[in-house]
């Protein structure tokens, strides 16, 4: 009766313990418990590697040059002509790339003013102010890769009717200050001039009308060197006032597409990143 007896408290006291277990587990007596959530990640997969002679892209987003002005002022000992000019000046990225650039801008703006100053200008006409020249910058591109920089000139000669509008342009590689020429761009410059002057011709007849006194013809790629910039939209090429048009249409220019050119761009070259 004992050993019975002994069984059934066993039993009993076993039955309890696990009623006990899912009462609490249920919640029962008036508890609460938080239901534990378990998240499981699963582990990262397998690493492509990248193709053979492919360099990954750097993580760390690449500097935008900064563009800032200085303005440069000058006088004839006589009085004879003044000069004006805003010059650009870069900043924010490498200092190498930086005073290359710099040097390259201080020799194009002094090549611009040399060529008016240098020439054997009147003296002041009677009535009349000097001689002036006065020079501006605008921004094409600036971009971690590319900076294109337009310059505009204009020029009065005492006793002249209005001043004269001039053109001129920079374009560089930001990772080295390196200045680009427009030869550069292109796979082919003979096949390329014929492809420019027929876009460009067709694009200014569009907009200038009977302004527009050029034919279209352009004998080699200096007609197109003298102020050209890479823009988002294009490659910009801009010209003299009076040189393709009439004085009162000012300095015209045009852009030509990156679609419309794609095929005369080189892929390896600084413009390829507009025609890949």
């Amino acid at each position: 009766m004992g050993t019975v007896g002994g069984g059934r408290a066993r039993a009993s006291a076993l039955t309890c313990i696990a009623v006990v277990a899912a009462l609490a587990a249920a919640g029962c007596g008036g508890s609460t418990v938080t239901p534990v959530t378990i998240y499981l990640t699963p582990p990262p997969g397998p690493v492509t590697p990248l193709p053979s002679g492919v360099t990954a892209a750097p993580s760390v987003e690449l500097p935008t040059p900064v563009i800032d002005s200085v303005v440069i002022s000058s006088n004839a000992p006589d009085n004879r002509w003044n000069v004006t000019f805003k010059k650009p000046v870069v900043s924010g990225i490498s200092e190498a790339a930086v005073t290359t650039m710099n040097d390259a801008i201080a020799a194009k703006v002094n090549d611009l003013i040399g060529a008016f100053t240098k020439q054997d200008l009147p003296a002041v006409s009677t009535g009349d102010r000097p001689s002036t020249l006065e020079g501006d910058f605008t921004i094409a591109l600036d971009s971690p890769t590319l900076l294109s920089l337009r310059f505009t000139v204009l020029t009065y000669v005492t006793g002249a009717a209005h001043p004269v509008g001039q053109p001129a342009s920079i374009n560089f590689v930001v990772s080295s200050g390196a200045t680009i020429n427009l030869t550069d761009l292109l796979v082919n410059p003979a096949t390329a001039l014929s492809t420019f002057a027929t876009q460009a011709h067709a694009a200014m007849a569009s907009t200038l009308g009977a302004d527009l006194t050029w034919s279209g013809s352009a004998s080699s790629m200096t007609f197109f060197e003298k102020a050209w910039a890479m823009t988002p939209g294009g490659l910009e090429f801009t010209w003299a006032q009076g040189d393709l048009a009439s004085q009162a249409a000012g300095m015209p220019s045009a852009i030509l597409p990156w679609s419309g050119i794609k095929s005369v761009i080189k892929a390896s070259s600084p413009a390829g990143e507009f025609v890949k």
